[in-house]
């Protein structure tokens, strides 16, 4: 079949913030965009659904002028059960199409939507109206291919969109939650978590240390820097002594962490 076109009103900055809910020409039609999980779901009039497989080569149109393309779907090797999207955006001037997500430390320029926004602070905020793109370059969607998924459950019914919001300040060394990032590209740390989605394979190995325990306001507290050329533990423990005092994965734990972190050590 012919893929529909679809026409969005974009809320805030392209990735920042699409509306879930159809624009005239679907409601004219009398048909719906949604996003449930990281899936696409079109309902027609006639209550047929039509997903991001069947929606591979669907154009969204931006209010502001934008187009943007679904390209692929696929599983995720990671996990098989996560479909990944390939997304492309068209230049208007040179009527070319580029693709919209960056390479991942894997090389694949994928994403998915997520139901919800973001708010002035940064701070993931669900709200079923509302949806944005996340790819797997980035925070956002890489939280997501981790298991943190701010739409899901935990092994007993726990919501883990705290998770998703503590993983945010994970992967960007954001210690104090005042949104700086003290990272680089292509670190490598080890993530564990309370509910043991992800679990540590460093505790064997010399070269790790425990760095933090993180929230959804960021770190609770602080061990080591992932990189202190780029924030000494010192400066971070100065401008923001709730962070110090003795900082184990226990002592983390009975502060409310909800991921723990191990780095190489500097």
């Amino acid at each position: 079949m012919t893929a529909p076109r679809l026409r969005l009103a974009l809320l805030g900055m392209l990735l920042a913030g699409f509306s879930g809910l159809a624009s005239e020409s679907l409601a004219a039609a009398k048909a719906t965009l949604r996003v449930e999980g990281e899936t696409f779901v079109l309902t027609l009039a006639d209550g047929k659904r039509l997903t991001s497989t069947d929606l591979v080569g669907a154009e969204l149109e931006t209010q502001d002028g934008q187009t943007i393309r679904i390209d692929a779907v696929a599983p995720a090797k990671e996990r098989p059960s996560l479909l990944l999207h390939s997304f492309s955006v068209l230049d208007a001037t040179t009527k070319t199409w580029t693709p919209v997500c960056d390479p991942d430390a894997y090389g694949r320029r994928v994403g998915f939507p997520v139901a919800g926004r973001w708010n002035g602070r940064g701070n993931y905020i669900k709200d079923p109206a509302k949806w944005f793109l996340a790819c797997t370059a980035g925070s956002r969607g890489k939280c997501i291919v981790w298991g943190y998924d701010p739409w899901g459950r935990g092994p007993r019914q726990e919501d883990l969109a705290p998770l998703y919001r503590a993983c945010q300040f994970t992967v960007r060394a954001n210690y104090d939650g005042r949104g700086e990032a003290h990272t680089r590209d292509g670190t490598e740390i080890d993530l564990a978590d309370i509910f043991s989605i992800q679990t540590h394979e460093s505790l064997t190995d010399p070269r790790f240390t425990f760095e933090a325990g993180w929230g959804p306001r960021g770190a609770v507290c602080v061990a080591a820097t992932r990189w202190p050329d780029l924030l000494p533990l010192e400066a971070l423990l100065k401008s923001t002594p709730r962070l110090g005092g003795p900082c184990t994965e226990e002592k983390a734990k009975r502060r409310g962490a909800l991921i723990f972190t191990r780095i190489v050590r500097r």
